[in-house]
């Protein structure tokens, strides 16, 4: 018999023979077999002749064919190890089935049931009812089986949706993700094992694109290698430049900062990329140079502009770019970035100090002349005249003390000055002696020195290559230490001390190098500051040299990323964009996303509960943004219940002295500025800004995207929509210790969103308003949460 046939031939056996296994189990006297039944067939034939059990009718078996006598030996029911053996044997044979022949059976099993409940529910009626009334007994038996023909129906249908059109919707799913969304992981094609063959057949079209796709990926990795890792050399370089850079498109929206950028601008708000450069520098300096420089030859200008959120003044220097870096023929620009707002405010200093010296200086200067010209045209005031004259001298005199006290604590810090680490100074002077020079020791110290180091350097190296000519030592020691609110820093050596003379004549040379005919004693006046020969307390001979302003610093960890440190931050894709503030129509990869999350101290908002920790990455162009993350513990003013603290591991102690609400939540707006949303189970977390709306003092009336209804969206809402089950489809993974929190879950959130858009783009759903019409029309699932947080 083909064996194709026999399957569903063993399975109706199986069926048939399944109620005799829990009635008396008999032992045959011929052969010594055992069965369910009171009689069996054996030998030659047909498989009915070989296994078929017979039941008993009015108690005595049935024969057909050749039996055998059967003795009772026990009467047992079966244990649970043969009912679970039964079952899985019968599933197994099952998934052996092809799918048409599946089909078949249920729709033949749901024709079979139909006709027998018809039947049995007239048979029934027919023997209850009356004889006399045959039309009440034939619509008793109709009335019944419609009832019970319904119950098939929708049992038939439960199996048919469960097996069949659920595990096709859940293979769609996995195939959708792994073509769109690049996922790699291993398809889980359990759900479809009674399709046939259609499960093993997408396992080996997945397992064929992501061999293929590795491929390609690889040939790929290797082209561009060089490429990143010239990219990563220049954001190296350009993070490590001292000024700040900003490139902006033509729309003056930011396109690339570096590190220094971001200090600069620290007081005003960080800069984002594609955000407006006049969010944090002033419109009109930038406006007016730009239209210039448009309208002219030129392609560089000068210009002051001040931060809005602070008082810095800035010195700038906007270039224009290529044509083809803006929109259309119309050029972006970059900007150079200096802090002039000390320079300024010493030089505004100086010119207040010069004109006070200058207007006080004049009344007394003309009454002496006045005083003078009158002693000559009367020379009998002559007595009356000298006291007035000695009177102006002595205000005159007072004014001079006064302006040059002035002077003199201004001085070291009219002359332009860097903080540089006493360390890469010593090694300066080490360098500026040669190899061939003296020895000079010095012990490591980690503070950080104000001073004009290059002038400084020079005066040290011509002052000890003075004391070695004059064979006063060879070897000498460099100690830098602390003095606050400065710091003093002493050459050492055995021997005997340098002449006062030697000591002064050196200082009266011009410094070396220096592109100003300064000497070194106009060098240590402008640092306010004097060196002098000292003998120390263990008997060397010494040079000290007292400056006045120097702070702690921490050591140099040469193994940290300084790219991280300062970063660089850029998407030139940005330079193209033409700015518009309606999201409407805009597809999803041009849209600006925040992702984020909180942790809180419980799940009831409108009950008390408050935030303890925010965090949010931002999303531009479709992708994350290194350098614009915010992770901040919040204090939440109140206690958090030790429940909470079993989930996300925040403690009191944690969120102690951590801004409030008011504080992070007001920089979490000015970060979510023109973006759109994006959480996981987002109205709980939006519930706790609403609520602190007025405390913020900003409403949150962004657009929001939730995670959990695009879940629903792409794999059904009979799926499991939790971030881990997400994670899990979409091959994220999370690191156990950033589970559950904000920082952790928010990046997670954030590849999943990721990895959700081609799939949404593939099913047409690329622009915002088709995807929020489709998370609208979720409109159970969403009660459903927003029930969840009352």
């Amino acid at each position: 018999m083909n064996r194709q046939h026999s399957r569903p031939c063993a399975l109706i056996r199986r069926i048939w023979l399944w109620p005799w296994s829990w009635g008396e189990t008999l032992q045959c006297s011929a052969c010594a077999r055992t069965s369910a039944s009171p009689t069996h067939l054996h030998g030659p034939g047909s498989w009915l002749s070989r296994t078929a059990t017979v039941p008993l009718i009015n108690g005595e078996p049935r024969h057909l064919g050749q039996m055998c006598n059967l003795n009772s030996r026990s009467t047992q029911r079966p244990s649970e190890r043969q009912r679970w053996k039964f079952w899985r044997s019968t599933r197994k044979m099952l998934t052996r089935l092809s799918l048409r022949l599946r089909v078949f059976l249920f729709f033949a099993a749901l024709a079979l049931g139909a006709v027998v409940v018809i039947l049995g529910s007239l048979w029934f009626a027919a023997s209850r009812g009356a004889a006399d009334n045959p039309a009440s007994a034939l619509m008793t038996g109709g009335i019944m089986a419609a009832f019970l023909v319904t119950g098939l129906i929708i049992t038939v249908w439960w199996l048919f949706d469960e097996n069949v059109a659920k595990a096709i919707e859940r293979l769609s799913s996995e195939l959708r993700a792994r073509t769109h969304a690049t996922v790699n992981a291993q398809m889980d094609t359990n759900p479809a094992r009674y399709l046939g063959d259609l499960a093993p057949a997408a396992g080996a079209v997945v397992e064929t694109l992501s061999d293929a796709r590795g491929k390609i990926e690889l040939s790929i990795a290797e082209q561009t290698k060089r490429l990143e890792e010239q990219t990563a050399q220049l954001g190296a370089l350009l993070s490590d430049v001292q000024a700040g850079l900003v490139l902006c498109s033509a729309a003056h929206r930011l396109v690339f900062y570096n590190g220094p950028a971001v200090e600069l601008l620290q007081g005003t708000g960080r800069p984002r990329l594609d955000r407006s450069v006049f969010d944090l520098l002033r419109e009109g300096p930038i406006q007016r140079t730009y239209r210039r420089l448009l309208a002219s030859d030129e392609n560089d200008a000068e210009l002051l502009v001040s931060t809005t959120g602070c008082s810095r003044v800035l010195a700038a220097h906007m270039r224009l770019v290529s044509g083809a870096l803006g929109i259309g023929n119309v050029p972006g620009y970059v900007l150079t970035l200096r802090d002039v707002s000390s320079d300024l405010r010493l030089h505004t200093e100086r010119e207040r100090l010069l004109s006070e010296t200058v207007n006080s200086l004049r009344a007394p200067a003309a009454s002496l002349r006045a005083l003078l010209d009158m002693d000559e045209a009367h020379p009998e005031l002559e007595e009356r005249l000298t006291a007035d004259i000695r009177r102006e001298a002595m205000e005159l005199t007072a004014i001079v003390q006064s302006v040059s006290m002035r002077h003199d604590a201004r001085q070291d810090m009219w002359w332009p000055m860097q903080d540089v680490r006493a360390s890469h100074l010593i090694d300066a002077l080490r360098g500026q002696l040669g190899d061939d020079g003296p020895s000079i020791s010095a012990p490591t110290v980690f503070l950080q020195l104000h001073c004009d180091a290059f002038a400084l350097v020079n005066i040290l190296a011509a002052l000890i290559e003075r004391a070695v000519e004059s064979g006063l030592a060879k070897a000498f020691t460099i100690d830098v230490t602390d003095d606050s609110p400065g710091a003093l820093l002493t050459i050492g050596w055995q021997g005997g001390l340098m002449a006062m003379e030697m000591l002064l004549a050196e200082l009266d040379e011009p410094v070396r190098d220096s592109p100003l005919a300064v000497t070194g004693r106009e060098i240590l006046d402008f640092h306010n500051t004097d060196i002098w020969p000292q003998r120390l307390k263990d008997g060397r001979a010494a040079l000290v040299l007292p400056l006045h302003h120097a702070q702690r610093t921490t050591p140099i960890d040469l193994n940290a990323s300084k790219i991280a440190e300062r970063p660089t931050v850029f998407d030139f894709d940005l330079l193209n964009r033409v700015p518009d503030g309606s999201k409407s129509g805009k597809r999803l990869r041009d849209l600006t996303y925040v992702v984020f999350d909180t942790e809180t101290t419980g799940l009831d908002p409108k009950g008390g509960d408050e935030i303890v920790q925010l965090a949010a990455v931002r999303l531009v162009n479709g992708k994350r943004v290194d350098g614009e993350t915010l992770n901040q513990f919040v204090d939440p003013e109140r206690s958090i219940p030790a429940a909470s603290t079993k989930v996300h591991g925040i403690t009191d102690e944690m969120v102690a002295g951590a801004p409030t609400i008011d504080v992070v939540g007001a920089r979490f707006h000015r970060i979510c500025e023109h973006a759109v949303l994006v959480a996981h189970n987002a109205p709980f977390d939006m519930a706790f800004f609403h609520k602190q709306a007025d405390r913020i003092g900003a409403r949150f009336d962004h657009p929001v995207f939730d995670t959990v209804l695009l879940s629903a969206i792409l794999f059904g809402q009979g799926e499991t929509h939790t971030l881990d089950a997400l994670a899990d489809r979409f091959g994220v993974v999370i690191p156990e210790e950033d589970r559950h929190t904000a920082l952790g879950d928010t990046i997670a959130t954030a590849e999943v969103f990721q990895r959700m858009i081609p799939m949404l783009e593939a099913r047409g759903l690329d622009t915002f308003d088709a995807v929020l019409e489709a998370m609208q029309k979720n409109s159970r699932l969403l009660r459903e949460m927003k029930a969840r947080i009352g």
